[in-house]
């Protein structure tokens, strides 16, 4: 899919990040010094940030939406459309952003959809929320991308309890003179290269699912975790990410030196510098942060803006926001940020 969606802006970015701080080194007593800064080094992440217990996706994300809300004065009852990327969801039903929107005392009027992707889906959620207020449908659009990803790995697979954090934030869309272009891509034969195979009706809950095991890299999980082939989804990302980029630049009608600012997904360090080399971008313009929070999933994106965009000098007039992953599913976006307001991130 691809579209030029047109009379609309990105207004205001903010995050939430759980107070708990994990040094990564604290996982060597587990996994042993020698994998831990085999890691630290590969992926570039040195702490994640963990939900306390009781502390959900759902509850990250309100209190960046709060945050938001009263930063930019916003009327609450003016808030038309409410859009929750996540994959951690409060409960299988209802939606969570119907819980969401009578938590944050939106009005009735407003419509409510979840959408159930993980690293690609800021781009899903901004281009949905995009795509309603051309329709007409609505005039303010809040977008709000989190989940709580520590809580779907089993605590002695050391492929993933170094890599992934959790996290909540929140972006307001309204109407307005932008534009931006649109490129959205999936691929369902790779479905199973990063699954929680159980869980859902294909494959329920069970005792047999509780049981863990191990793979031949020495990882143990059970069916109800996590599991990501890390070497397909690298694969899958070279391949299709740049090019991804290149064709939604062209879509705009920049030329593919134009664009002057790069917020990737965060998946890890290694990555996303291969994407900036082969699309021989400088390092200034695609920053990574994923060294003190890791992949955030959805969150990612969003978290990228506010903790980098208020205090550098970014030049935003010409942005690229790409994410992929589950699915196998990628998207980027070309857009004019530089009017947009941008809020550290809140603990």
């Amino acid at each position: 899919m691809k579209a030029i969606i047109q009379n609309l802006e990105i207004r205001a970015v903010t995050a939430y990040l759980p107070e708990r701080i994990v040094d990564l080194k604290a996982f060597e007593s587990v996994f042993g010094e020698k994998k831990v800064i085999e890691i630290m080094r590969t992926t570039g992440v040195k702490q994640v940030r963990y939900a306390d217990e009781a502390e959900t996706a759902a509850d990250m994300c309100v209190k960046a939406a709060d945050k938001l809300l009263k930063e930019e004065r916003i009327d609450r009852q003016t808030i038309d459309g409410l859009i929750f990327v996540s994959q951690t969801p409060d409960y299988l039903l209802p939606s969570t952003s119907v819980v969401i929107q009578n938590r944050l005392g939106l009005s009735r009027e407003v419509i409510c959809l979840d959408v159930r992707y993980g690293c690609s889906g800021y781009i899903y959620g901004i281009a949905q929320a995009a795509a309603w207020i051309q329709a007409g449908m609505c005039k303010s659009v809040l977008v709000l991308a989190g989940d709580t990803t520590s809580r779907l790995i089993h605590p002695e697979d050391k492929s993933l309890k170094l890599i992934f954090g959790d996290a909540g934030t929140a972006t307001w869309i309204t109407r307005g003179e932008g534009k931006m272009a649109v490129s959205i891509h999936s691929d369902g034969s790779g479905y199973d290269k990063l699954i929680v195979p159980a869980g859902g009706f294909r494959l329920p809950c069970s005792e047999l699912t509780q049981k863990p095991g191990m793979d031949e890299d020495g990882n143990v999980r059970t069916p109800e975790n996590m599991y990501m082939d890390g070497m397909a989804i690298f694969s899958f990302a070279m391949k299709e990410v740049p090019e991804n980029i290149r064709e939604t630049i062209r879509e705009i009608g920049w030329e593919e030196n134009d664009a002057s600012f790069y917020a990737m997904h965060q998946a890890n360090r290694f990555i996303v510098e291969c994407i900036r080399k082969a699309l021989r971008v400088d390092s200034l313009k695609m920053p990574v942060n994923v060294e003190f929070y890791g992949n955030t999933g959805p969150a990612s994106i969003p978290l990228l803006l506010a903790d980098k965009c208020p205090s550098a000098s970014c030049e935003l007039r010409r942005t690229v926001l790409s994410g992929f992953g589950v699915g196998l599913s990628w998207g980027s976006i070309a857009c004019d940020l530089s009017g947009t307001h941008f809020y550290k991130p809140i603990n």
